[in-house]
């Protein structure tokens, strides 16, 4: 929600700087590259940052333009905000096009535990630092991270996170549920914050996507090469940990790795997937060397990785035929 409604708030913005009240009519095409271009230009958004949120406008116009069923003083009631939707353009390589921007594409660059960790020393706001600390522990796409709320998501009895919100539709980036790493517990009890990341999703990320590159001049000469980490964005990090688990010191089976990014997983069904989160090895192996990466990575950091204080929950479960 908070994504879709800072979709809303860029392009009214945009908007509000050529006419007076606009309206969802006054979403032409014409109008919608004017959007664009105060995107790119007032919020240095990317093509496909810019894309993203244009796909969040789209949804909520489709959604409005459907008949939907509401309840008001316990009675039902059927509303439709629009008669018909507009067309939204969320052409990325357009937009690029439009705002002479470059179109994204596929990610090589995985960073050494060295240079990640002095990428992460460089980190001064604590909302990007506790970004970085639940994409370590996740592996979680950004969004995801964004919508976190412990209260509802976190299933402190059974050390499960469920990464898609009660209520939003599994879409063709899944999110999965996997195993609270102790890690990730500890921080989430030290911070007390129901959304960890406070921020908009935007402003967190032009930081971190800023960090490691250098600093260039109005007539392209670079200044100081800073980071010289010019690749590193906040979506490395995903990269970062999936390439090292497959180099974890015990073997993270193909099946394991893909149900904790997310990615489909064409065995079982649905029914042997909800029994399977109730069972205390359910992602064990993922969970034990996103833990074992994370040790190895303090080894490279002067920023503590590891919660000042971890709580003792006071509850021991014997497994019986776990693992060790």
């Amino acid at each position: 929600m908070a994504a879709a409604r800072r979709a809303a708030q860029l392009v009214l913005q945009a908007l509000l700087t050529f006419m007076p009240l606009p309206t969802v009519a006054d979403l032409t095409r014409t109008n919608q590259r004017r959007v664009w271009a105060h995107m790119a230009r007032e919020e240095e958004l990317s093509a496909k940052s810019i894309m993203t949120y244009m796909i969040s406008v789209r949804a909520a116009i489709n959604y409005a333009a459907v008949p939907q069923i509401i309840m008001i003083a316990g009675e039902e009631h059927e509303v439709q905000l629009l008669d018909a939707p507009v067309s939204i353009f969320c052409n990325q390589e357009e937009i690029a096009e439009h705002i002479g921007g470059s179109v994204s594409t596929g990610r090589e660059y995985i960073p050494t535990f060295q240079d990640l960790g002095r990428w992460m020393d460089a980190i001064e706001e604590e909302d990007d630092f506790r970004y970085v600390i639940i994409a370590l522990n996740t592996c979680a796409r950004n969004e995801a991270i964004f919508d976190l709320r412990i209260s509802k998501q976190w299933n402190q009895e059974f050390g499960t996170l469920d990464l898609n919100p009660v209520g939003r539709r599994q879409t063709k980036k899944r999110r999965p549920v996997i195993r609270a790493t102790t890690n990730l517990a500890a921080w989430l009890e030290h911070w007390g914050d129901d959304r960890p990341v406070r921020q908009y999703q935007d402003t967190v990320e032009k930081r971190l996507n800023k960090l490691g590159k250098p600093t260039v001049a109005e007539d392209g000469t670079i200044i100081d090469v800073g980071l010289d980490m010019p690749e590193m964005t906040c979506y490395t990090l995903r990269h970062f940990m999936a390439t090292n688990m497959r180099r974890a010191s015990f073997p993270v089976s193909r099946e394991q790795r893909s149900k904790w990014l997310g990615h489909k997983v064409s065995e079982g069904s649905s029914t042997t997937d909800w029994y399977e989160k109730f069972d205390p090895d359910y992602l064990e192996q993922p969970m034990r060397a996103t833990e074992e990466i994370i040790t190895k990575l303090q080894r490279h950091t002067k920023r503590q990785l590891f919660a000042p204080r971890t709580k003792a929950n006071g509850k021991v479960r014997v497994i019986d035929g776990g693992n060790p």
